[in-house]
């Protein structure tokens, strides 16, 4: 779902003519928009002005969180209007200018929804990204989240220790130290970890018995029945049939432990090509 708002109809002709009209959740005013965007992996802002206070907005209403939606600015070029979205520090925001919206905004779109088909993923990118991370905990990301280009990466790590010696390449101590100073999550290791473990679980349900699944991760199906129980409050066999479910609620747990967004990232500016 993508939400549409705009404050001139010169801007919203712009993105309409440029878009299948049936993508598109337009909303009347600010507060429709912020309203729609609870369900949205995209908004669009059409903004003619794009003033420090249009930016203060933006940057409020896109905070849901480290796998909230993503928000495409189209605003008319001008080096005020880029200085001003500079402010916006999160990579979740990108630019389009209006007078290239006809060739650029569908391209740019086509760039961003994937990342929003997989939660973990996308959470993954936005924290090695969006975050001054030390290597060490890089990696640790890379491995959870998956962001090798691996089509069918395996299961993820069968313990924070071993996540640690063996992919970040630090002594365990070492590792939860730098995770407490640096992840922008309220939560250990491990409970990413588990989450992680639950998600690629799921995925594989198709293709093989539960047995069989927690074998090839190195843990028990008791495990991944209370890894079920606990994070997603459902049993195995509900998570199996209902894997969108799973990931909605693994949206949620990560709004909830998502710290404020930090001062380190700056606006992604879709140029020309």
């Amino acid at each position: 779902m993508i939400a549409l708002y705009c404050d001139t109809h010169d801007i919203r002709d712009r993105i309409e003519g440029s878009l299948s009209a049936s993508r598109l959740h337009p909303a009347d005013s600010r507060d429709g928009f912020e309203r729609l965007l609870g369900s949205a992996s995209v908004g669009i802002a059409g903004l003619l002005q794009c003033s420090d206070a249009d930016v203060a907005w933006l940057r409020k209403t896109v905070s849901h969180g480290l796998v909230g939606p993503s928000c495409v600015v189209v605003t008319p070029l001008s080096l005020k209007r880029l200085q001003r979205l500079r402010r916006i520090e999160s990579t979740r925001f990108h630019v389009v200018w209006a007078e290239e919206a006809g060739d650029r905004l569908g391209r740019v779109l086509a760039q961003i929804n994937p990342w929003h088909h997989d939660p973990l993923l996308l959470l993954g990118r936005r924290l090695v990204r969006d975050h001054p991370l030390h290597p060490c905990l890089v990696s640790a990301i890379e491995h959870i989240c998956r962001l090798s280009k691996d089509e069918d990466p395996g299961p993820p790590a069968a313990s924070v220790d071993v996540l640690a010696r063996q992919h970040a390449t630090v002594p365990p101590d070492t590792f939860r130290r730098y995770w407490r100073e640096q992840m922008p999550l309220r939560c250990p290791p491990k409970r990413l970890l588990s989450w992680a473990l639950l998600l690629w679980a799921v995925r594989q349900r198709p293709r093989a018995k539960w047995a069989a699944i927690a074998d090839e991760a190195g843990v028990r199906r008791r495990t991944l029945e209370r890894h079920a129980s606990n994070l997603a409050g459902c049993t195995l066999s509900a998570a199996s049939r209902g894997p969108a479910m799973i990931q909605g609620r693994f949206q949620d747990w990560v709004a909830e432990v998502s710290v404020a967004d930090q001062d380190s990232t700056t606006v992604m500016v879709a140029t020309p090509m």
